[in-house]
């Protein structure tokens, strides 16, 4: 009876150790596969990556982790929609998996579905404050999506992180898309905490200099034209903003100055010579305006209806009403409004007069 006991005995630790054995087989075989569906990844044999993922998720369908890994493989495959389902998949299982935050911002990209992927990457982020991609990649879905004061956020911060030449070329990626919508007042508060934060970089301060003029803010512009052309006093585009910012300061002597020093660096430049006449018209230096204001009809500058406005009125206060009604006819036709009032004023009858 006793061996019979102990032979039983021997039997039922066999068939536990069986049982266990067979528990870790399986255990290695979902890690085996798992292991192997990432090698694949790695090598882009995608299509065998995702049939290993596959079995693993067969084996363990409540494994976030398999559902991640095949998300993942079908990002590099391109199927986005399918990444999708799979990060659905393994955040529904763990809500906390932020890789997964992380990866579906990308699918959703990808796939233009831009509201969601910034709720995903804001939610990342919310977790992680400290992941220099995913600041970049908000920084661009914020671009996409016009939210420019979290782009703004996210650049200043990659600037303590990799430095002043990768802050540079994405601060003007970002301008280049505010003025590209004309969102001037929304740009200003931007690119002055961004010149606070480096007053020595050029990029930075001319974007101020535009940025200001586009707003007529002419005090700011002309102090900010000031000091970059401190290091670059002979930057044409610079010297042309502070004589005209001068022009409408109602400086008048200065903007004078500004525009002989800018002719003589360019002097071929049509439309300076038109703003230059137009500034010696209002020194009522009508001869001197006739002259400047007749070499930018020549140089066919690009807005020869201002010239001609201009040259007209300087030949009026001359005494030469003939020619000035002839200056005032073309630059009516050529779509000068303003020069409408001269012509009814002092050209035509009141029975003649332009509609």
């Amino acid at each position: 009876m006793s061996n019979l006991r102990l032979i039983l005995c021997y039997v039922i630790c066999i068939i536990s150790q069986c049982c266990v054995s067979l528990e870790g087989l399986a255990q290695q075989t979902f890690s085996a596969l798992m292991e192997k569906g990432i090698r694949l990844d790695d090598d882009k044999e995608f299509f065998e990556a995702v049939a290993n993922f596959d079995r693993a998720i067969g084996m363990e369908s409540n494994n976030e982790q398999a559902w991640l890994s095949r998300g993942v493989v079908r990002i590099h495959m391109k199927e986005y929609g399918l990444a999708v389902v799979d990060f659905n998949k393994a955040i529904y299982l763990n809500p906390e998996l932020m890789t997964a935050y992380l990866y579906r911002y990308i699918a959703y990209r990808e796939t233009e579905n831009y509201l969601f992927a910034f709720s995903d990457i804001n939610y990342y982020l919310a977790h992680d404050q400290l992941d220099t991609i995913a600041r970049k990649y908000r920084f661009e879905i914020s671009i996409v999506l016009k939210e420019w004061s979290v782009a703004a956020d996210d650049l200043l911060w990659i600037r303590k992180t990799l430095g002043e030449e990768v802050f540079t070329a994405m601060f003007i990626q970002l301008a280049t898309s505010i003025q590209a919508t004309k969102s001037f007042l929304e740009f200003q508060p931007i690119v002055t905490q961004c010149y606070l934060v480096n007053p020595s970089n050029e990029t930075v301060l001319l974007s101020m200099v535009n940025n200001s003029y586009q707003l007529s803010e002419y005090n700011t512009c002309l102090k900010s034209v000031n000091t970059a052309l401190v290091s670059q006093p002979q930057n044409l585009h610079l010297l042309k903003i502070r004589a005209d910012v001068l022009f409408y300061l109602n400086q008048l002597e200065e903007s004078e100055k500004a525009f002989a020093y800018l002719l003589q660096l360019e002097p071929s430049d049509g439309n300076a010579m038109a703003d230059y006449g137009h500034c010696l018209l209002q020194l009522k230096k009508w001869g001197d305006a006739d002259t400047w204001l007749t070499k930018s009809i020549a140089s066919k500058n690009t807005s020869p209806a201002y010239a001609y406005l201009g040259r007209g009125i300087a030949r009026f206060n001359m005494g030469k009403t003939g020619i000035a009604c002839t200056d005032w006819e073309r630059s009516y036709r050529l779509g000068e409004k303003n020069a409408q009032k001269w012509l009814e004023e002092n050209c035509l009858s009141t029975n003649n007069k332009k509609p």
